[in-house]
């Protein structure tokens, strides 16, 4: 039979974990009613300018964003360790070949990733897109990126359209690149 001594520290433990819980709802209904403007904004919204940049490709020459205005653009995020974007690349592939001929451009960006494992990537996956490494992260910090997968839709005037994060499905990849077209 427990003693009252047990009983006691059961009971302080559980005010301590009630109060916890009230600051924490606290804290949360707080942030629900601050204004707006106060609260942080995401680095890049949609239907903004998407910032321009270039970049290495791994099979040489370099990708520079603002040379494909005036046409549909989707860069993927990616890295060669991350679960989903291994689990997305055949479905991306599969878009890449339906929709490069209808003159959308498609980019890959690995991310905290080794050229070696990116190559290995792209031998395992059959990525027939361009691929380039962001070694210094100045795009997906420009881009606001906060995990990966995440793609981009840029439009013809090279705004943002929409930007996904996770995984995507071919519907969606359709669903988004139809729009730009």
């Amino acid at each position: 039979m427990p003693d009252m001594k047990s009983y006691k520290s059961l009971i302080v433990l559980a005010v301590a974990g009630l109060v916890f819980a009230m600051a924490v709802v606290g804290l949360l209904l707080t942030q629900r009613d601050a204004p707006k403007d106060l609260l942080p904004k995401p680095s890049l919204a949609v239907r903004e300018a998407a910032p321009g940049f270039t970049l290495a490709l791994l099979e040489g020459g370099n990708f520079q964003l603002g040379a494909y205005k005036g046409k549909p653009v989707l860069i993927n995020f990616f890295a060669s360790w991350c679960l989903p974007c291994r689990e997305e690349m055949p479905a991306i592939e599969r878009i890449v070949q339906e929709y490069r001929p209808k003159g959308v451009v498609f980019l890959g960006i690995s991310t905290d990733d080794t050229e070696a494992n990116a190559r290995d990537f792209i031998r395992k996956y059959g990525v027939t897109f361009p691929i380039g490494i962001d070694s210094t992260a100045g795009i997906q910090n420009s881009y606001g990126l906060y995990g990966i997968p995440t793609t981009y839709f840029v439009d013809k005037q090279g705004m943002v359209n929409y930007l996904h994060s996770g995984n995507v499905t071919e519907e969606l990849l359709r669903h988004e690149l139809d729009k730009l077209l």
